[in-house]
């Protein structure tokens, strides 16, 4: 059984270490990383927007100042133009994690202007003077996955020229400054010159331009994980098996969960603020009960006898009100401990993620508005910005049936803590 036991841990940590390593992922994910400041700020702005208590969005709409106006255009040019960042950020982020580091700024810039040319836009009318205009749709979240891929190709075109010496070279005696931006001509005239191609093949095409083409295909395997409450569940579950033999789920999981569902929540996030119907229902948010290790820190206090896991409870029980674990995972210790492995990763996932579900279904909670908020929050705020005070109750009790699903298990965990304390005092 230990070497059954061993051989797992080593698998699961071989998978978590590929993750890690993986270059596509992490730059991926640290590319959403340097955009989610603008995320965070276009969710509020949405979520003011959206609010509909009692007369507040007559005030809103008639209100002197026109805050409506003015939180609609945070919003547009902020979680409305995602594409848009998204593909500079891929790009620079490529760059960094490929040894082009002083390119990359230029690299992400050639994105950008890669993502614009096979981007459908209106020409200008020389008769009616009608000047050339771009349609917002493609530049928010339905071209994220449009960023991403072209983010990679440029990335790909400059790595391919500037390591096989394709570009053009200046006698040494001309500033880095200015030969650095000569080398860069031959991959950034091959780049423009590809996408310039792509766009006019795909005009041919049912489709009418590449932008289409790729969202018509992703949205096949992004329906599917939309109506899939399973594989969330299996998801969140992974995520926590890997924080049980200590390794860190959220940054294995995470990069994964996000492109997933981020534009789904960014289409609901639209939804929300324009005051139409959210159009998804899985998003890749659940009502939240804190992060893993709140709900047990208070059953230990509430139940708990042993002197050592109270003492830890208690440093530990303020982090993880804000979303910090490590204390609680690896200080009572939740890692590797066999009594906490049934709540922690089985059972309180499946009370958040098809709990919630089967609210939604019900409509006694609404659908997630795709709000994104910092990871510290406390819980309770979490569900009050995403799901309502539908889901700030809800989140309420789900919380309190997480401590006392917890409290058996902590009695067992309490029950052994005190057998070691008395045996050491007896000792002494």
């Amino acid at each position: 059984m230990k070497k059954i036991k061993t051989s797992f841990i080593e698998i699961l940590t071989k998978v978590s270490e590929k993750f890690a390593r993986s270059v596509p992922l992490n730059i991926i994910s640290s590319s959403f990383m340097m955009i989610m400041p603008i995320i965070m700020i276009g969710s509020i702005s949405a979520l003011f927007n959206g609010i509909n208590i009692g007369g507040y969005q007559d005030w809103l709409s008639s209100s002197g100042i026109q805050f409506y106006t003015l939180l609609n255009t945070v919003y547009q040019f902020t979680v409305g133009f995602l594409g848009l960042y998204l593909v500079f950020c891929i790009g620079y982020q490529f760059s960094n994690k490929n040894g082009l580091n002083k390119h990359a700024v230029t690299v992400g810039i050639f994105s950008l202007v890669s993502f614009l040319i096979i981007t459908p836009y209106t020409m200008a009318n020389a008769e009616t003077f009608a000047p050339a205009s771009i349609s917002f749709s493609w530049l928010g979240s339905s071209g994220m996955f449009m960023a991403i891929i072209i983010g990679f190709i440029v990335g790909s075109i400059f790595k391919f020229c500037l390591d096989n010496n394709i570009r053009i070279k200046l006698p040494d005696a001309v500033p880095p400054e200015v030969s650095n931006q000569f080398s860069v001509l031959i991959p950034g005239i091959i780049t423009l010159a590809l996408f310039a191609l792509i766009n006019f093949v795909f005009t041919m095409t049912p489709f009418g331009n590449a932008q289409e083409a790729v969202y018509s295909i992703v949205k096949i395997p992004l329906y599917y994980v939309s109506a899939s409450v399973f594989g969330f569940y299996f998801l969140n579950v992974f995520m926590y098996l890997l924080w049980f033999f200590g390794i860190h789920g959220g940054m294995t999981v995470g990069p994964i969960m996000m492109m997933l569902f981020l534009p789904l929540q960014m289409e609901n996030l639209t939804a929300f603020q324009a005051g139409h119907p959210l159009p998804h229902l899985i998003v890749g948010g659940q009502i939240s009960v804190g992060t893993g290790s709140l709900a047990l820190v208070v059953a230990i206090l509430l139940v708990g006898k042993s002197k050592a896991n109270r003492s830890i409870a208690k440093l530990a029980i303020l982090p993880a009100f804000f979303g910090v674990d490590e204390p609680a995972y690896f200080g009572i210790p939740m890692v590797l401990n066999p009594i906490f492995f049934l709540p922690w990763v089985i059972i309180i996932p499946a009370l958040t993620v098809f709990g919630t579900y089967l609210l939604q279904v019900v409509k006694l909670v609404p659908y997630h508005n795709g709000t994104q908020v910092i990871g510290q929050t406390p819980f309770f705020l979490i569900n009050l910005f995403t799901m309502g005070w539908q889901g700030f109750i809800a989140g309420i009790i789900f919380f309190i049936i997480s401590v006392l699903i917890y409290i058996p298990f902590v009695n067992v965990y309490d029950k052994q803590s005190l057998a070691k304390e008395l045996e050491s005092e007896n000792i002494i």
